[in-house]
This record gives C-alpha cells, sequence and structure tokens, in this order.
C-alpha cells in the first residue's frame, strides 16, 4: 500500500493485466507505466482503459527499445490523455539514443528517420498531423529489416 507517500507513484511491470492495474491503483499507485513493446497491442489498451476508468493517467516506458519500437511506443503515448501538469502532450520515455552505440545508425536504416515526427526537439516529439495521417510510419516496410530475413543460405 503506497497511499500515504505524497507524490505519484507508477505502476509498472507489475501492472501485467488490466485486472492487475486495478489492484495497483487500489493500492495507492497514481500512474500506470504502459509498456505497449512488452505486451500486446489489446492488453496494453486494456490496461491504459481500466486506469482511465479510475481516472489515473498513463505513459508509455520504451524498455531501450530501438528506433523502430521508439515510433511504436510513440503512437500509443500520442493517443493518450495528456499527463496531468503537461498540458496537450502525452509522456513517453526513450533512451534508446544513451545505450545504443549504434543509435544514429540504426535510426538511418528506418526510412523515415528524416521526417520531423521522428526527431527529437528540445525534449519532444513533433506529432503533427502527418505523423498521425502516416501511423508514425509503423506500417511501412523496412528494408534493412526485410532483408535481414529474405537472406538466401
Amino acid at each position: 500500500d503506497v497511499t500515504d507517500i505524497p507524490v505519484r507513484l507508477a505502476a509498472d511491470e507489475t501492472a501485467h493485466t488490466d485486472l492487475d492495474t486495478v489492484e495497483r491503483i487500489e493500492m495507492g499507485y497514481r500512474a500506470v507505466a504502459l509498456k505497449p513493446i512488452a505486451k500486446t497491442l489489446s492488453m496494453t489498451m486494456k490496461i491504459a482503459k481500466a486506469a482511465s476508468d479510475h481516472s489515473i493517467p498513463c505513459f508509455c516506458a520504451d524498455l531501450t527499445v530501438n528506433p523502430v519500437l521508439v515510433e511504436w511506443n510513440k503512437n500509443v503515448a500520442a493517443r493518450l490523455k495528456p499527463f496531468p501538469g503537461l498540458d496537450h502532450i502525452g509522456l513517453m520515455e526513450s533512451n534508446g539514443h544513451q545505450n545504443y552505440v549504434n543509435w544514429q545508425a540504426m535510426e538511418q536504416r528506418i526510412p523515415f528517420y528524416k521526417e520531423t515526427w521522428h526527431e527529437v526537439k528540445d525534449g519532444f516529439y513533433d506529432t503533427s498531423d502527418q505523423f498521425y495521417e502516416s501511423g508514425g510510419g509503423i506500417f511501412d516496410p523496412i528494408p534493412y529489416y526485410e532483408e535481414m530475413f529474405n537472406k538466401k543460405s
């Protein structure tokens, strides 16, 4: 029970399902860290709905993922209700650039790496109309990865 702690604590990996999420909310957690990459999209949506039904904000945590999966998380984060205290924006952790030695090379492998919605500016991603219209590029073919699976032995 964390109800007596005066700051907003987020339930994270222990919120495996929507039922776990409700249990964590009842324990006093006042935010939920969604992990869309680690869970199915359907379970992520169930967890987000359970939190929303209890007026608990969510944000996306990235698990130190590659640039393509950052876009997956960004697609979920951009559709969440704004996090309290942050007007008009969702919240997403993104730290792959701090942990992958070849981050810049990895970014250049994806066809949308020069798009404005892919770049971080002053700590923010610009999820413009183009971002929403394109799905952030996550449905586009990515030749680098396709070639990895199409190699002839």
